[in-house]
C-alpha cells in the first residue's frame, strides 16, 4: 500500500516476528515492544496478538501517545476496554479497533440500495457460532469463557454500523453448556425508528448471515461476504465487491486505509471506530448475555 512503510516488528515468539520480517522485507526485528519503540521512529503501532493478550499489550503501548491500531476485541471483558478508553483519553493517544467488516465494500452498497428506495425499515443479524468445533481447540479458558466479546462482537457491531444508534433493546439468554450462556435472542428499535433482531445459536449449524429490509427491497448478505437484493417482483440481484475486496481479504485494505487517515490527520472518519465506540458494542454484548 502505497504511503506505508513496515519499520519494525515484535512478537512473544520472536521465531515468528523473523519469518514475517524475512517474508516482508521488514528491517528490525525486536525481542520486546520497549525496543521497538525505542529504536524505531514509529507514526503508528498495530497491536495483532492473540485476543486474551490484546489487553496487556495496548495498555503498556497507551502512554507513549504513538497512534495506536487494536485488532479486536479491545479487552476480553467489558471492564478491560474501558480501562483502555480511559488511557487513552489519559494520554490523547488516537486510537482504532479493528472490525474489519465494517469496511467491506457490499455492506456500503447494500446500504446505498435501502437508501436509493427510501428508509431502512428493519436489520435482521443471525451471529451462530459453531462452539462444538471451537471448544475442541486447544484454547485459553478465559478465552472460550468470554467468546461473545472475543468473537460474537464481530456480528453484535453490525447491529449499529447498519441500525444505528440503539434506542430500546430486550434480550432473553439460556444456556445448554456454557457457563456464560450461549443460546442469545435480542430485539431492539434504533434511533432511526428501524427494527433489529439478533439471534445467535453457539451448538446449532447456521452461520453468519445479515438481512437489511427497505422500502421494497430486502438486502441480504448469506454469508457475510457474499451479497444480494431482492426487490418488489422477488428479483434477485447480485452484489459484486469492489477491486481491493477482491484481490485481499475483504475489509482489510480499507481499513488500513483509515488508520493511516487517522495518524496523518488526527481523526477517524464512520465507518472506522475506536475505543470509546467499541466498548457500546461490548456493553451491547454483555446486555445479550444477560450475565
Amino acid at each position: 500500500m502505497d504511503g506505508f512503510s513496515v519499520v519494525g516488528i515484535t512478537s512473544r515468539t520472536l521465531s515468528k516476528a523473523t519469518d514475517l520480517a524475512d517474508k516482508y522485507g521488514i528491517e528490525n526485528v525486536y525481542n520486546d515492544i520497549d525496543l521497538l519503540i525505542t529504536k524505531c521512529e514509529l507514526d503508528g503501532i498495530m497491536v495483532l496478538v492473540s485476543a486474551d493478550q490484546i489487553f496487556n499489550v495496548a495498555k503498556k503501548i497507551m502512554p507513549t501517545k504513538i497512534p495506536l491500531f487494536i485488532e479486536k476485541p479491545a479487552g476480553l471483558i467489558q471492564s478491560e476496554t474501558k480501562s483502555l478508553t480511559i488511557l487513552a483519553d489519559e494520554y490523547s493517544t488516537a486510537n482504532m479497533v479493528g472490525y474489519n467488516r465494517r469496511y467491506y465494500s457490499i455492506f456500503h452498497s447494500g446500504i446505498d440500495i435501502i437508501n436509493k428506495y427510501g428508509n431502512l425499515l428493519g436489520v435482521s443479524v443471525e451471529g451462530h457460532e459453531r462452539f462444538w468445533k471451537i471448544e475442541n481447540i486447544e484454547l485459553p479458558k478465559i478465552l472460550l469463557d468470554n467468546w461473545i466479546y472475543a468473537n460474537s462482537t464481530h456480528t453484535i457491531d453490525l447491529l449499529r454500523l447498519f441500525g444505528g444508534g440503539i434506542k430500546s433493546f430486550s434480550s432473553y439468554s439460556k444456556s445448554i453448556k456454557r457457563l456464560n450462556n450461549d443460546q442469545f435472542v435480542a430485539a431492539m428499535e434504533f434511533d432511526s425508528g428501524a427494527l433489529g433482531t439478533y439471534t445467535s445459536h453457539w451448538f446449532s449449524p447456521g452461520g453468519w448471515n445479515v438481512k437489511l429490509y427497505g422500502v421494497g427491497v430486502t438486502v441480504i448478505f448469506k454469508p457475510l461476504e457474499k451479497g444480494i437484493w431482492l426487490d418488489n417482483n422477488f428479483v434477485e440481484h447480485s452484489i459484486i465487491p469492489d477491486e481491493v475486496d477482491i484481490k485481499f481479504k475483504p475489509g482489510f485494505y480499507r481499513q488500513i486505509q483509515a488508520f493511516g487517515e487517522l495518524i496523518r490527520n488526527d481523526k477517524l472518519n464512520w465507518p472506522g471506530i475506536n475505543l470509546e465506540n467499541a466498548l457500546i458494542t461490548m456493553e451491547l454484548a454483555k446486555k445479550l448475555s444477560n450475565v
